[in-house]
């Protein structure tokens, strides 16, 4: 019985180690290889010293009763009598000795199959860890200049380009990967609020005269002398947007060849459109008589509220570089043909 149960530990012991080189080595059961199979070979060294110890006992116990009998201190029917029940005695030890033994083996048996059940489980869960969702939720943040293209070239005749940082937005959204989940494919939806700083020049602001929009002299607002330190227009953008994003990164795989799948380790482009609604303040800065004063005129001033656009970006990791263009016209009657360009830098949480 002793050599079965060894035998059936060792083949156990045998198919565990071949599972276990598919498993992740920062999982690996409590129970390893080298010790399970120490222990084995401790338990079978424990059961050959009892079989042994007994049989010695049993040895010497056979001997006593041999030199009685030479004594005749007892008959050969009362020798024959012992030595059966020595030999029971002994058999019954060493089978209950030896059951202890293999009661450990068995605990040894069922501790390294929970052991690799439990790491099964870790791995799958691990696994799973290594495939991107379809859908992740985003949160981003961006900064950069907006420039007001008029007649379809930057005119610094109107308005000041030289304002590194004339924008800041954010907004949220979801991305979900197109088709299959090794797809470089991705839809990118998202609700935008950015906001625009748009500087004149020469003194200038806008008006709305006769249902067109005018650029017109700051000091027709305001009276007596006074000297103006910003005369600026400040729009704010909400809009729903969507783009088709191409993902370069390629397919990875871990030191034990599962494969990992997830987006943006590497570079990515995309590009698509917007819809929206706009909102608008004129703001004048000045001093008079020593005293400062800001003027905030919200209106409409002719203005298309309905914006519509198109858009581009190019990134790696969570940061990109974002361009749009308003093709809707900002008035919709006006000195000239005015739409908003902005360049932005995203800041993307995934």
């Amino acid at each position: 019985m002793r050599e079965t149960i060894v035998i059936v530990a060792a083949l156990l012991a045998s198919t565990f180690n071949l599972q276990a080189q598919d498993f992740f080595s920062d999982k690996r059961p409590v129970q390893t290889e080298t010790e399970f199979t120490r222990k084995v070979n401790d338990i079978s060294y424990d059961i050959d010293v009892i079989i042994k110890t007994n049989k010695d006992k049993l040895k010497n116990d056979l001997n006593e009763i041999e030199k009685r009998v030479d004594r005749n201190e007892l008959s050969k029917e009362e020798a024959d009598s012992l030595r059966i029940a020595k030999a029971e005695f002994y058999a019954k030890q060493i089978e209950e000795e030896t059951k202890l033994q293999e009661d450990r083996i068995k605990k040894l048996i069922n501790n390294k199959i929970e052991d690799n059940i439990n790491f099964s489980t870790d791995m799958s869960a691990y696994q799973k860890q290594l495939i991107e969702k379809k859908s992740l939720f985003f949160i981003d943040y961006n900064f950069g200049s907006s420039y007001m293209m008029v007649d379809g070239k930057l005119k610094q005749d109107y308005y000041d380009t030289k304002n590194v940082f004339s924008s800041f937005g954010v907004g949220f959204g979801v991305k979900t990967r197109i088709g299959k989940d090794v797809s470089p494919w991705f839809w990118r939806s998202s609700f935008d609020m950015i906001t625009h700083t748009f500087k004149f020049n020469d003194d200038k602001t806008i008006e709305s005269i006769d249902n067109k929009t005018e650029l017109v002299d700051v000091e027709k607002f305001i009276n007596g002398d006074f000297k103006l330190k910003k005369s600026t227009m400040y729009m704010v953008d909400f809009k729903l947007s969507n783009y088709i994003e191409y993902d370069f990164s390629k397919k990875k795989f871990d030191e034990f060849g599962n494969t990992i799948i997830k987006s943006r380790q590497s570079f990515y482009l995309g590009a698509g459109g917007f819809i929206g609604y706009s909102a608008m303040n004129r703001n004048l800065v000045y001093t008079q008589n020593g005293e400062k004063y800001r003027q905030s005129t919200g209106a409409k001033f002719n203005a298309n509220q309905f914006i519509y656009g198109v858009g581009a970006y190019v990134g790696y990791d969570n940061i990109s570089f974002r361009y749009t263009y308003n093709l809707n016209h900002v008035f919709k009657k006006s000195f000239a043909d005015q739409n908003v360009f902005n360049f932005s830098v995203v800041l993307e949480l995934l």
